[in-house]
């Protein structure tokens, strides 16, 4: 028997285009509408409740009076930040903004900080429980569940991020280039105090996934809705939110 299409070229190829999995309509489309577009919309939920600036002044206030502490602030922001992105690019803008001009006040180079922020932001994409495409397409190729994907992908990524906090470390050393004022970086527990809200819609994610053992999709929608209810509530977030539905 002669496959679908065989004796009659066209209505193979259109047959294969739009009918099965190897055509428009294959596996990577199908991951992009189910699952990439859900955490794309969660993380510009997330992006709404401020945890950005939230996670760029932990990162302060935990590094920023270190050796060279504002490159130190430029990775660990960048991997908070990839935690609930999974965007090398969105996580480069996020950050870089802030930690760019900062690494060059103290004194790196412009072209060490530019490398040291698009690094640290490059690991976003492979830093659970949110990552990038790939993750999603692993999930679904080979069958397996999406937290099995980001929970072997946690060590990689740790230790990808020891690896740049550690080079950034040395160049510090070698410059001899010192950290920040500490008086003028924010306390852990006044950060901590202000953006708690931000946390729970991520921590819901995490517990949804990894606990309950949901479906990327259905923990994405619950965990938007608790972000929503979050801006909505949350009076500092409230513009952000309007910002987004416009």
């Amino acid at each position: 028997l002669l496959p679908m299409g065989a004796d009659k070229p066209l209505q193979g190829t259109i047959y294969n285009l739009v009918y099965t999995t190897n055509g428009i309509i294959g596996t990577p489309i199908q991951v992009c509408s189910t699952y990439i577009f859900l955490f794309v919309l969660f993380g510009s939920f997330l992006e709404a409740t401020g945890i950005a600036a939230f996670f760029i002044d932990c990162a302060n206030s935990i590094a920023g009076a270190a050796t060279g502490g504002p490159a130190k602030v430029a990775v660990i922001s960048s991997a908070l930040c990839g935690m609930v992105s999974g965007s090398s690019v969105g996580n480069t803008v996020t950050t870089g903004s802030v930690t760019i001009p900062m690494m060059k006040k103290t004194g790196y180079k412009p072209e060490f900080a530019g490398a040291v922020e698009a690094a640290a932001s490059t690991g976003g994409q492979i830093m659970p429980p949110i990552m990038g495409a790939s993750a999603f397409l692993i999930a679904e190729i080979v069958g397996i569940p999406y937290w099995t994907v980001a929970a072997c992908a946690a060590v990689p990524a740790i230790l990808y991020y020891l690896a740049v906090f550690f080079v950034v470390d040395f160049e510090a050393g070698k410059t001899g280039l010192t950290g920040m004022n500490k008086a003028e970086l924010p306390r852990t527990r006044d950060v901590l105090k202000k953006g708690w809200p931000s946390l729970v819609s991520p921590v819901v994610l995490i517990v949804l996934l990894a606990g309950l053992q949901w479906s990327p999709a259905k923990a994405a929608v619950w965990s938007i809705a608790v972000a929503f209810v979050i801006c909505m509530i949350h009076k500092d977030t409230r513009m952000n939110l309007h910002q987004i539905i416009d």
